[in-house]
């Protein structure tokens, strides 16, 4: 099992960013309860795919760590365009576990059909891991995830958003992104599973 520091190190390591910087996101966000916490040494705190998820978050879209605790709650609470019920937190731990236990292919098909484009071929037809490439694009100020799926020539991409956030809400005209893909997805479940 992984420890915070063995995620943060693959974080850091599978997205090219600085590892300091993933760590005090990582401490803020273990200090407001979002992240577990336990002992030192063999005794650490094991992660979790819901750990993962909210460090996975606040790395990429939190501005300070002062922010991340902050930035983990609107991100996760953001609902998934065509079923609301759906949360992006919720989806984001599945397919960590997914990338855990090898079966990301299975997750991506199971969530086209769930989530995606109704009847879309990527929802109905199972293709090998490899053929799969998933990107996951944050933006903001106005929090928004886009999902997108590609397998061979044919893809599909599922919105998750706040509807009571508008974009003329937003300070500015400004707006960031921040696009990840299946290798730190595939990464981070690889550290989970030893």
């Amino acid at each position: 099992m992984a420890t915070l520091s063995d995620l943060v190190t693959a974080i850091a390591t599978a997205e090219g960013i600085d590892a300091e910087r993933v760590g005090a996101i990582a401490r803020a966000v273990r200090e407001d309860g979002f992240i577990r916490t336990s002992g030192r040494g063999t005794s650490a705190a094991q992660m979790s795919e819901q750990d993962a998820a909210n460090l996975l978050i606040a790395a990429n879209m939190a501005d300070t760590a002062r922010t991340a605790s902050t930035t983990v709650t609107q991100y996760r609470a953001l609902k998934a365009q065509r079923q609301r019920t759906r949360e992006f937190g919720s989806e984001l731990e599945e397919m960590i576990g997914a990338a855990k236990q090898e079966r990301l292919a299975h997750y991506m098909m199971k969530v086209v059909a769930l989530l995606g484009t109704r009847r879309h071929i990527l929802g109905r037809k199972l293709f090998l891991d490899e053929a799969y490439r998933l990107d996951i694009e944050f933006e903001k100020p106005v929090p928004s995830v886009v999902l997108g799926v590609w397998a061979g020539s044919r893809n599909d991409y599922i919105s998750f958003e706040d509807r009571r956030q508008q974009l003329s809400a937003a300070a500015g005209d400004r707006r960031e992104r921040t696009r990840i893909t299946e290798r730190t997805i595939l990464a981070v479940g690889n550290v989970l599973r030893t």
